[in-house]
């Protein structure tokens, strides 16, 4: 409860800001969101963006990331489309990111170097009249493929309002294209594997969600099963997820709130709760965007673990076909300044040793329609030198190319 009372300064703000903004009702990366000032479910059949696209998201995607048809070029009458007909009136889509990673720590040579497929994953969507959307996502095409988001979507209620129940993504933050931002899974792969959100946002939850937009304020809430499993030792679903915010053709804010509280105490924590907000604007070709959010952990014996994390990246367009990014990331994974002692008689305290910052150069070019060359440099740097076992803590560098193709 003590959690919840500091959501309400926020969303206090939020209230006194709508008033102020001109409404733009209307994508999912949240840098066409925040380029175009449309809302995720405005290209995505998920009112919280991802998987597979509509007929206007397929249209965006097809002109090359752009609102305005491509009319010039190559691409001018290319004819397609992601729905086969009026009577079967089902949506097929692809996803796929293949991979060269390489990454370095202290040494001068590379410690890894290799291709891997990040994502191969398929897409169907039914909608059998306006108000029923059924979507079906599978993860690949490998005998060790599983169900991903599995869901029904009832819409058409007043306000806009939405019931959604099956498989999917909870709706706490910004739902990232690249799940290593500091407020997602994080980028720690390679130092000590930590992330910042109780759950792994690449999988889907089973639960149920509502949801409305009333003019430029949307809001959300999901009522989960997080780390309980009803066949489990913890079979008392109580994860809850919520949140409010308000979006223009300026931009958009929202506060998201979450709490997974597991009564028989029988996962890797007893309690894991999470807040905080973000915001995205355009100026013209340039983008902004940042996420700023905090949590508690609760051990199983009831001790308690203080979080922070928090990106944010300026993305400009040159074109149709070319984007750049420079983005930071901040991730505390123990906010203790309590010092302890190591062997030599130097200290450290917990929150710097546990304390990392990411440095990142992107940047995305689209090589024909629905494939897409993307390349990083990212600098990972640890803010003390030595953790709290005196080993020491290397500074990371890291490069990928990666090849997206999606339909």
């Amino acid at each position: 409860m003590r959690t919840a009372y500091r959501l309400i300064p926020v969303l206090v703000l939020l209230a006194a800001l709508v008033p102020l903004m001109r409404a733009r009702r209307a994508e999912t990366l949240p840098l066409y969101a925040s380029r175009t000032g449309l809302m995720c479910q405005s290209c995505h059949f998920d009112p919280n963006g991802g998987g597979p696209r509509n007929e206007f998201g397929f249209a965006f995607a097809k002109n090359r990331h752009e609102l305005t048809p491509d009319t010039s070029g190559a691409w001018k009458d290319l004819d397609l489309t992601n729905r086969v007909g009026d009577r079967l009136p089902l949506y097929v889509g692809l996803n796929q990111r293949f991979m060269l990673l390489g990454n370095r720590l202290a040494t001068k040579n590379l410690d890894r170097l290799g291709f891997f497929s990040m994502e191969n994953a398929w897409y169907l969507t039914f909608q059998p009249h306006s108000r029923l959307t059924l979507v079906y996502s599978r993860d690949g095409f490998e005998s060790s493929s599983i169900t991903q988001d599995a869901f029904a979507l009832i819409t058409g209620f007043p306000a806009d309002a939405y019931i959604k129940a099956g498989r999917f993504r909870t709706p706490f933050g910004l739902r990232m294209d690249d799940h290593t931002v500091a407020t997602r899974n994080g980028f720690l792969d390679f130092q000590n594997a930590e992330s910042f959100l109780p759950y792994d946002p690449r999988h889907p939850d089973e639960g149920v969600e509502a949801g409305a937009d009333k003019g430029p304020v949307f809001g959300r809430v999901a009522f989960t099963n997080g780390a309980s499993d009803v066949f489990g030792p913890e079979p008392f679903a109580d994860a809850v997820t919520a949140k409010l915010g308000a979006n223009t053709r300026f931009g958009q804010i929202a506060a998201s709130f979450y709490d997974d509280y597991l009564k028989n105490g029988q996962g890797t924590f007893r309690r894991a709760t999470r807040w905080g907000g973000y915001a995205l604007t355009h100026v013209r070709r340039l983008a902004l965007l940042g996420e700023l959010d905090a949590g508690t952990n609760e051990d199983l014996a009831g001790a308690k673990r203080n979080l922070l994390a928090a990106f944010g990246e300026a993305d400009y367009s040159f074109n149709r076909v070319t984007n750049v990014r420079a983005r930071y990331d901040l991730y505390q994974g123990d906010r203790d300044d309590t010092a302890v002692l190591l062997e030599d008689g130097s200290t450290v305290t917990r929150r710097d040793a546990d304390t990392y910052q990411r440095y990142s150069v992107e940047g995305e070019f689209l090589l024909v329609p629905f494939a897409e060359l993307r390349w990083a440099v990212r600098r990972i740097q640890p803010k003390a030198s030595r953790d709290l076992l005196g080993n020491p803590l290397d500074k990371e560098t890291q490069g990928f190319l990666q090849l997206h193709l999606s339909y």
